[in-house]
């Protein structure tokens, strides 16, 4: 009956701090928001205590207190193991249900920690612990997710061999108006970074790519003209020094793009692709 009272003040509790979090998403995490953190736990202290009261729980204080701070550890734990939302592209006010299951599931802890001291101890114990594992797991399984999410994206997963490029960076797009695409980023001494996206080769022709690189939201539309290479190959320079390469690799459209390159250093960078797989991308 009691783990019954505390579900029900945990469930109201974690439904009110799911809203404060979903008004953070909503103003997309900007630093007006650090607010809504602090309401997420401040807040619970008060509507639970009210709850405890109204629902005559026993040592309702204590539940008070414990309750807050059980949700917000089971609720940071839980948001660290959660699939990514931005890698499997799903919407992130799906994730605001985090909160409820941590208050439903924070308030029963709550109960149980207010009746004794042993269970207390147990009770604080196992909540240090899925703190800790959360932790220590949140790297391995956010890798595990990328490379899940590299795999399943249905482009083709290559990357270039050139000596004297380092690779810094190795992302998956989605959610951009143009479509998914990969991004590898390469650094070179001396050199700006080179950046290169991958694409299915059916997203576009290599002529069209030139005309609207991806993403479309960074180049803009300003009617820069395209000069053909040869064999369906294609260079864009912009009027700030950045120039592009627009070829199709196999099944996989590619665009190359770096200040201060020749296109010949583009397309030997593109020639130099080779198939790698999701795992090692994951790892970058």
């Amino acid at each position: 009956m009691r783990s019954l009272r505390g579900a029900s003040v945990g469930l109201v509790v974690g439904a009110v701090v799911a809203f404060i979090y979903a008004d953070a998403i909503a103003q997309e995490h900007e630093l007006g928001t650090i607010l809504n953190d602090a309401l997420m736990f401040l807040v619970p202290f008060p509507l639970g205590a009210v709850g405890a009261v109204l629902l005559r729980m026993p040592r309702w204080g204590a539940v008070a207190i414990a309750g807050p701070i059980a949700t917000s550890v089971l609720g940071a734990a839980l948001m660290q193991v959660i699939p990514d939302f931005y890698l499997f592209g799903f919407d992130e006010m799906w994730t605001i249900g985090v909160w409820v299951v941590a208050g439903v599931l924070g308030y029963v802890a709550a109960v149980w920690w207010a009746r004794d001291r042993w269970v207390a101890i147990t009770v604080t114990g196992l909540l240090l612990s899925v703190h800790v594992i959360s932790g220590q797991v949140r790297d391995p399984l956010h890798e595990w997710q990328e490379a899940l999410a590299f795999q399943r994206s249905g482009i083709p997963l290559l990357a270039p061999e050139r000596p004297g490029y380092t690779i810094s960076r190795a992302e998956l797009w989605t959610g951009e108006e143009d479509g998914t695409a990969i991004l590898l980023e390469y650094t070179r001494p001396g050199r700006m970074e080179v950046q290169i996206f991958l694409r299915p080769a059916t997203a576009a022709a290599p002529k069209a790519a030139c005309g609207s690189p991806y993403p479309r939201l960074r180049w803009g539309t300003d009617g820069v003209s395209c000069t053909p290479t040869g064999g369906d190959r294609w260079i864009r320079e912009d009027s700030n020094g950045e120039v592009a390469a627009f070829a199709w690799h196999g099944s996989a459209l590619v665009q190359a793009a770096g200040t201060a390159m020749t296109s010949q250093e583009l397309f030997s960078l593109l020639d130099s692709l080779r198939p790698v797989t999701a795992a090692w991308l994951a790892r970058v």
